[in-house]
This record gives C-alpha cells, sequence and structure tokens, in this order.
C-alpha cells in the first residue's frame, strides 16, 4: 500500500510527533509512504485541518481512486483558537472516505457539540514511543524533594498554566519544572523551574526525574504528554475535562487547584504502585504495535469500499460555488 503524507516534519505538536510514529510504523511494515500528492498511491492522510483544501484536491485530481483518509484532533473553538480552522477541517471531512477520531470527547465534541465533523469513524487513540518514554534512562540532575513536571506546547490560556502557578504559590514545598512554553511567570515563586522548550529525549528524562505530571489543560482531544508521562511510569493529576480522564483510566487522579496537596501526597503514599500501573496502562493501551493495526484496520475498510469521492467532490463545487471555478475545469462540478 502507498500512504501519501503531504505534512513536511516540523518539530512542534503532538501531531507532528504522531505523523513522525506512523511514517515509521508503515515502512516498517511494509508500506511506502510519500509526500507528493501529485505522484501515484492508494491513500491521501491528512490530519485535521493542516493540509490546503487545494492540496488535497489536487492529489485527488492525480489519484481518482484514492482513499482520503481524515484524523481528527479536536474543534479549533473548543481550544479557544479562533480563525478558520474549523471550516477547513469541516469542509475536508466532506471529501474523507475515512474519519477517525483520537478519543471519545475528540469525537463528540466534533460531531455532536459543535457539529464540526459530519461522517462518524473509529476512536483510536494516538501512540506514545514507549522506548525513548520509559522509567529507565538518563535523568536530571535536580535537587532532592518533591518534584513535579509540568508539559504544554502552546501557551493558550487553556492550558491551565495559572492554575499551575496559583497551586505552586500554596506548595512552596514542591519544585514545579515546566517544559515548553509558558508566559507571564510569577517573579516571586521559586519552586517554579521553567527549562523552556525540550527535545523528546530531554522531555523524557525530566518526567522520569520527577514524581509526577500535573495538567490543567481543558478541552484536550488526546494529549500527548500525558501518555508520555504514563509511559515512564509517572501517575497523573489531571483536570477532568475533555479526554484526559480516558487516557488516564486508573493512573491518576483529577484534582483541582484547592485539592492538588491531598492528592499529591495519596500518590506518593504508594508511588510505586502508581507507577507500575501507569506504565502497564501506556504499554498495554498506547504501543504503537496496539495503536496503528487499528488505523491500518480503518483504512482498509475504506478500500473495501467505493469511494463516494466523485459525488463528494461535485457536491462541494455546489456548495462553495465560485470559489472552487479553477476547479470546475477538471470535470468535478
Amino acid at each position: 500500500m502507498r500512504v501519501c503524507v503531504p505534512i513536511p516534519f516540523r518539530p512542534e505538536g503532538g501531531g507532528q510527533y504522531f505523523l513522525q510514529l506512523f511514517r515509521r510504523y508503515l515502512s516498517d511494515h511494509g508500506h511506502r509512504v510519500v509526500d507528493d500528492v501529485e505522484g501515484r498511491y492508494d491513500v491521501l492522510f491528512t490530519n485535521h485541518w493542516v493540509v490546503p483544501l487545494a492540496t488535497l484536491l489536487r492529489g485527488l485530481r492525480h489519484n481518482p481512486d484514492a482513499r482520503l483518509v481524515q484524523r481528527v484532533d479536536g474543534v479549533a473553538a473548543d481550544y479557544g483558537r479562533g480563525g478558520n480552522a474549523d471550516r477547513r477541517q469541516a469542509v475536508v471531512n466532506l471529501l474523507a472516505d475515512v474519519t477517525i477520531f483520537q478519543s471519545e470527547y475528540s469525537r463528540w465534541a466534533a460531531r455532536m457539540a459543535y457539529r464540526v465533523i459530519r461522517h462518524d469513524g473509529p476512536v483510536i487513540f494516538n501512540p506514545v514511543d514507549v522506548d525513548r518514554f520509559r522509567p529507565d534512562g538518563d535523568r536530571l540532575p535536580l535537587p532532592d524533594g518533591i518534584r513535579v513536571a509540568c508539559v504544554s506546547w502552546s501557551m493558550n490560556p487553556r492550558k491551565g498554566a495559572s492554575e499551575v502557578y496559583a497551586v505552586a504559590r500554596e506548595n512552596l514545598d514542591v519544585s514545579f519544572y515546566l517544559c515548553g512554553r509558558f508566559r507571564n511567570l510569577p517573579s516571586e515563586s521559586r519552586n517554579l523551574h521553567h527549562l523552556g522548550v525540550l527535545g523528546r529525549d530531554n522531555l523524557a528524562g525530566v518526567l522520569r526525574s520527577c514524581q509526577v505530571l500535573l495538567t490543567f489543560s481543558r478541552n484536550e482531544a488526546c494529549p500527548n504528554h500525558v501518555i508520555e508521562a504514563l509511559s515512564t511510569g509517572r501517575p497523573v493529576l489531571y483536570v477532568d475535562s475533555g479526554a484526559t480522564k480516558e487516557l488516564v483510566g486508573p493512573c491518576g487522579l483529577a484534582v483541582r487547584p484547592e485539592t492538588f496537596r491531598p492528592a499529591l501526597l495519596e500518590i506518593l503514599d504508594d508511588w510505586d504502585t502508581w507507577s507500575v500501573l501507569a506504565r502497564e496502562r501506556a504499554v498495554t493501551v498506547f504501543h504503537p504495535e496496539q495503536i496503528f493495526p487499528r488505523y491500518l484496520s480503518a483504512i482498509q475498510s475504506g478500500l473495501e469500499r467505493p469511494t463516494n469521492c466523485g459525488r463528494r467532490l461535485r457536491a462541494l463545487c455546489a456548495s462553495l460555488g465560485p470559489a472552487l471555478v479553477p476547479f470546475r475545469r477538471w470535470g468535478w462540478a
């Protein structure tokens, strides 16, 4: 099977690392991965809204029998993101032969709450690199004491940085190690340590050097840092929002800023048990060998069904009218 993934890699965001693992899995299992939409392939794969519609249409023009697979993260409006991202992914979904959601929350938000995605499909969690994010390995030479990791790529207010700062002010005996992008750090909080944006190996090292992960991020569809923490054997303290509870299962506790300390002490009191549970969950639920066969099964089911792409393209051209005049010469409207 030839799969086209027309998304250049950039070291940012969970979606990029998913694609990195996906490409590697496909290649290791005898499938050809290409990035030229005008080449030949069986499957055209896209992430939510990141590939422009014109690029996908150009690819389908050159490969009219290809199946378009759309991996749906979440709803941009649900993240507090402006712009036309949701409109873009809604239009792409009109063309999709296979739609895959990253969590039950992702499916509910996209199809029911915001009605962005029309087509239904399976829920398949993101995978985690269980070899890189493992309990044993390099650690940082951090001072003794209670160490809590916090991870965020985005500075979106819904990522919960302000709640982390509030908890730090009330728990001066706990050291908080902030990985990624955080702004407006309170200057008086000596127990907040901002490590900046880290590479994957360094992030794994920080997680191993802390006892727990803390996240107050809201409306997440499938946060990678949560499953990476589980994979390193770190239980998770989290706000009960979005899909985080789905991912963590019995390997952490839901908290609010005012309940952080008793929850933290509960985990530390039996940390070894919590740690074993976290690693076991990552290996049994999020291992690439568990996740990607389900992706291939969903894609194969799409290949076995007749594609509706031609009919959908004509409907799309009719609905968007003049905006798609350049594509009418290709016979789709």
